[in-house]
């Protein structure tokens, strides 16, 4: 690969691949080429892009209920939340915490049934595992990598539901941090 060649170039040249490490280092602004990385595993990127400890994040829309869900298959999408999380911490990736106390706080201009919203997030929880191996090819998707796993066994999930006046409003707050740890108040302490 040249190094005027962006990764998407690469990409689009030769197919899905994971980029080395070397190569990764040489890339001015990785962020930018961030969509082109979800072949490469976390332990390729250099460590600045990489975050670590509590996750406490606000994305600016709200998981789809489960009739939107079929409907707007964007949603449905974790590399769409891949993205949002990106883009809300500044960080490619983040260090997984295993086990996880994960938390969506959704605020909609209604409460759905449990069921219903809880649909919707499964997108999301999707976007926060370190990788997935749904692929048709087998290759591996890395993701934002909060979480091992979304099973039961690597994480406990909590979803809670609040009112706003506006459809404007609407938006999710992400928490991820490790079981059992106190707040981070508590560990400054």
């Amino acid at each position: 690969m040249r190094d005027g060649d962006t990764l998407f170039d690469f990409q689009w040249q030769h197919g899905p691949m994971e980029f080395s490490r070397s190569r990764l280092a040489r890339v001015d602004d990785l962020f930018e080429q961030r969509n082109a990385l979800f072949y490469t595993p976390s332990a390729n990127l250099p460590r600045r892009w990489v975050g670590e400890g509590r996750l406490d994040v606000s994305l600016p829309i709200v998981t789809p209920t489960y009739y939107e869900y079929f409907e707007l298959r964007h949603q449905q999408s974790p590399r769409l939340w891949v993205d949002l999380l990106q883009r809300a911490t500044g960080k490619l990736r983040w260090t997984p915490m295993n086990p996880a106390r994960v938390a969506f706080r959704r605020y909609d201009i209604r409460r759905l049934r449990d069921d219903v919203a809880v649909t919707g997030v499964k997108c999301l929880l999707d976007a926060l595992k370190l990788k997935t191996s749904g692929r048709r090819d087998g290759r591996y998707l890395h993701y934002f990598g909060a979480i091992v796993d979304d099973a039961t066994d690597f994480i406990s999930l909590e979803l809670t539901q609040h009112l706003v006046a506006l459809p404007a409003d609407a938006h999710i707050d992400v928490v991820v941090d490790c079981c059992g740890s106190g707040s981070s108040e508590d560990k400054s302490a």
